[in-house]
C-alpha cells in the first residue's frame, strides 16, 4: 500500500535532487539508443545482434533499485506499474501461441496436448542434445 501524502513528498523531494534527475534522463537516452540500434539491426536484418543489446527492461529496473528506500513509496508505486505491462505482455504472448498452435488444422488436440505444445512455444528451454544423446544406451542387435 502506497501512501499518498508520502509519495508526493518523495516525488517532489527526488525531483530537487540533480543526481537523481539526471540519471533518468541517461536512462531516457540510453532507451532511446537501444531502440534505435534495434530499429537498424531489424532493418538489415541482423537478428542475433539484437539479442547482444543491453535489456530495457532490466536498464529500467536496475535504475529504480539504484534509488534509496528512504523514497519506498515512489519505488514500490513504479514496480507496481511496471509489472503490470510485464505480466500483460505474458498473457498476450500465451493467447497467440495458444491460438497459433490449436488452428483449424489442429482442432482436435487434446487439452494435455495443447499445454505441452504451448509450454514448449513459450519457454527458454533449449535441452543439450549432445549430453542427451551420450546419456542414452544405443540399441543392440539381437
Amino acid at each position: 500500500v502506497v501512501s499518498q501524502p508520502d509519495l508526493e513528498m518523495e516525488l517532489a523531494d527526488i525531483a530537487d535532487k540533480d543526481i537523481w534527475a539526471s540519471k533518468f534522463k541517461c536512462l531516457t537516452a540510453t532507451l532511446e539508443d537501444i531502440a534505435g540500434q534495434k530499429a537498424i539491426l531489424a532493418q538489415n536484418h541482423q537478428w542475433s545482434d539484437i539479442e547482444n543489446l543491453p535489456k530495457q527492461d532490466q536498464l529500467v529496473f536496475e535504475t529504480w533499485n539504484a534509488i534509496p528506500n528512504t523514497y519506498i513509496n515512489m519505488k514500490k508505486y513504479a514496480f507496481g506499474v511496471l509489472s503490470i505491462f510485464g505480466s500483460t505482455y505474458v498473457c498476450e504472448q500465451v493467447f497467440s501461441n495458444m491460438n497459433y498452435i490449436k488452428n483449424k488444422y489442429r482442432s482436435h488436440l487434446t487439452d494435455d496436448s495443447l499445454q505441452a505444445c504451448v509450454k514448449m512455444k513459450v519457454t527458454s528451454y533449449s535441452p543439450d542434445v549432445q549430453t542427451l544423446c551420450t546419456e542414452v544406451q544405443e540399441q543392440k542387435s539381437h
